[in-house]
């Protein structure tokens, strides 16, 4: 088995965790245009603890050794069949 840097786990652990507070921030965000939030905040708020998220996401993220053009490659892959999907549900 392959000795993990303890280091590494760490981070994963808390890229993890940013992970889940962006969810919630792009969730509350949400509610927010939906007018669906059970505790309104404004929002610019809502817009600034969203970016603020994003941010954790990536400064862990800049940690943690990964293959960047291997990821670039399945994103673009990713876009290309969402934007398929996209124009297939506009035509209809």
């Amino acid at each position: 088995m392959k000795e993990i840097n303890i280091q590494v786990t760490e981070l994963l652990a808390g890229l993890a965790e940013e992970c889940c507070e962006l969810a919630q921030a792009a969730l509350k965000l949400r509610r927010f245009y939906d007018r669906t939030n059970p505790t309104p905040i404004s929002e610019e708020r809502a817009t600034e603890d969203f970016y603020e998220e994003i941010a954790d996401v990536l400064l862990y993220m800049d940690q943690i050794p990964h293959p960047e053009e291997y990821i670039n490659s399945i994103k673009e892959n990713k876009l290309k069949r969402w934007k398929t999907r996209l124009k297939e549900f506009n035509n209809g």
